[in-house]
């Protein structure tokens, strides 16, 4: 028999599952409206096991994509941030993943055990903890944007921030609708509550200057209310601070700087983890007697771990067995499936989704100044642009477009386009069919070719650049997408998530390219608000503000050229996408579609 003592999880229910994704189970952790958590046992160790509730996963789209936020952020954070991420199946039906169990208690546990707030040495060990973890995560570029009382764990060790189903790279902290925001509204910061798009990890900083004032006021600074009430004093009126400066004014002085309204005048994570280490403690036992021997029991829990009976095989027959037809008919199971794929996972405690206070964006934002983005899917070969089907092509029509299409790819901006009787035609741009990124060819007369199907004529390109000014060249207007010539998949960051590259009739495959001044340009993810950045975390979508990173130029051989870094934008391990020494390989090289 399983021994749940000091696990903190309850008896499996009679309608729970036995097993996850081969996981065997041994007791539920936590359920809510969204999902349900399981401890499990996993390669000799003990996991937590969130699996969304199929009715959510089969409904709430939104909830759907951020599971699949937390699956994708888990996997880049180092293990001193958080739980890390032990196995998932975004692809299951219902969605799950499984993180490493964390033997402690939430916050909100520990100052109820204790029934009050906290003393000042344990507040200041809560500050140091908590902040070291958001490090990394600000490192990185991302953002928590639900720290709460609920998701920071205490240990026999420490403390930890959990529960990144909400958590953002700070590209994709913008709202999932118009007017709609994440998070839980005792908690935000004023850039939050006034649905400000941008985001940064000063919003984390914000929110962890009001778990503070909670651990060491026994309430948060801005009142405990769920609705607009709550929101309008923190985004107009000064936090209540009065218990945290009784304890520690030392204490009150930083928390104030945390809950400052204008993001940039917070410290950052890393002045917090400065400024918390010169206060103690820092030897066992860390926190108060009224909860340690609670935290003793779950560390003890963890260092035993104890087997559970594993899921029984199933067999080719038992699944045809249990298999029953599905009524709806092929479109809508289509779309069935095409929605279990998208992205999964649980976000716990009060999550609040509402419409919020109005925020104007000032003129001057660059993010006013978007491109517009429309663009289709590749042309289905035998169809014109508008979907209708072109009139059969000879073999002596296809060699003569092959050679059309050889141009193309030697033509950069302003190359001819040549006359095609498919109704195919030269833009003026791009020379023909497909055309390398600019600056990458011959130099074409500026004549736009003309389609005796209906295609029309090509406008006057002008001059197309040769190798020679290369850096110089001018981006394609519009919107398009990016082929790699080493595995003819296309440039993707669907749902805002880490470029990649991907099938280009897929999602987040649009990109727009935005000339700068100085010659250079922006590349502007669809969502219209995301630029492609090349710096010392990777190739990343980041929030486009116009600095080195964000800046590209054309190259010789198809490719980009970051101006920050000075290297290539090049597909690596079959998919990954960096930015590395510029060789002119054709993983570098990338074709507009």
């Amino acid at each position: 028999m399983f021994d749940l003592t000091g696990s903190g999880a309850k008896p499996l229910q009679p309608d729970d599952p036995a097993h996850i994704g081969g996981i065997p189970l041994a007791g539920r952790l936590g359920t809510g409206g969204m999902g349900r958590v399981f401890l499990g046992v996993h390669e000799g160790r003990y996991v937590a096991v969130k699996q969304v509730l199929p009715s959510v996963a089969g409904e709430d789209q939104d909830f759907v994509r951020r599971f699949g936020h937390e699956l994708d952020n888990l996997s880049r954070l180092p293990g001193e941030a958080t739980a890390p991420l032990i196995a998932s199946d975004r692809d299951a039906r219902p969605p799950w993943l499984a993180t490493a169990y964390v033997p402690g208690l939430t916050l909100s546990e520990a100052v109820r055990l204790h029934q009050g707030p906290l003393p000042a040495e344990a507040v200041w060990l809560l500050l140091r903890e908590a902040a070291k973890g958001l490090v990394p995560v600000h490192d990185l570029g991302m953002v928590h944007r639900d720290l709460k009382p609920s998701n920071v764990m205490l240990t026999v060790e420490g403390a930890m921030v959990i529960d990144f189903g909400v958590a953002r790279a700070t590209e994709q902290s913008q709202l999932t609708r118009s007017g709609m925001v994440v998070g839980t509204p005792a908690y935000m910061a004023p850039e939050q509550a006034t649905t400000r798009r941008d985001l940064t990890g000063a919003v984390d900083v914000f929110a962890l200057g009001s778990v503070i004032a909670y651990a060491a006021g026994g309430s948060p600074p801005f009142g405990e209310e769920s609705g607009p009430a709550v929101l309008y004093r923190i985004v107009h009126e000064e936090p209540d601070l009065e218990a945290v400066r009784a304890l520690d004014p030392t204490l009150a002085d930083l928390v104030t700087a945390c809950l400052a309204k204008d993001p940039e005048a917070r410290p950052t994570a890393a002045e917090l983890v400065r400024r918390a280490t010169e206060h103690g403690p820092f030897t066992p036992p860390l926190w108060p007697d009224s909860f340690s021997p609670d935290l003793a029991e779950k560390a003890a829990f963890a260092a035993n771990v104890q087997e559970v009976d594993p899921p029984p095989p199933v067999s080719v027959e038992t699944l045809n067995l249990g298999k029953k037809a599905d009524p709806k008919p092929p479109a809508e199971r289509r779309r069935r499936v095409l929605l279990a794929v998208v992205p999964v996972v649980i976000a716990g405690g009060a999550t609040l989704a509402v419409q919020l206070l109005p925020h104007t964006s000032d003129a001057d934002d660059p993010a006013s100044a978007a491109p517009t983005f429309s663009a289709s899917a590749p042309a289905t070969p035998g169809t014109d642009p508008t979907g209708s089907a072109s009139p059969a092509k000879s073999a002596k029509d296809k060699e003569k477009e092959k050679a059309e299409g050889e141009d193309g790819e030697k033509g950069a901006a302003g190359d001819k386009g040549d006359k095609d009787e498919g109704g195919n035609q030269g833009d003026g741009s791009g020379g023909g069919a497909n055309a390398p990124v600019p600056g990458t060819g011959d130099k074409g007369d500026g004549s736009g070719g003309s389609s005796s199907s209906g295609g029309g004529g090509g406008g006057g390109g002008g001059s197309g650049p040769t190798e020679d000014s290369d850096e110089d060249a001018k981006p394609p207007s519009g919107a398009h997408r990016y082929r790699n010539g080493e595995n003819a998949k296309c440039l993707a960051a669907p749902f805002n998530s880490p470029p990649t590259t991907a099938d280009c009739n897929g999602s987040g495959t649009v990109w727009a390219f935005r000339p700068l001044s100085d010659g250079s340009f922006e590349i502007v993810h669809e969502s219209g608000r995301s630029c492609l950045t090349s710096g010392p975390g990777g190739i990343l979508l980041l929030s486009c503000n116009q600095d080195d990173s964000r800046r590209w130029r054309s190259a010789p051989g198809g490719a980009l050229k970051s101006v920050g870094t000075g290297g290539c934008l090049g597909m690596v391990n079959g998919s990954r996408i960096t930015a590395t020494q510029c060789t002119g390989s054709p993983a570098q090289r990338w074709t507009a579609i």
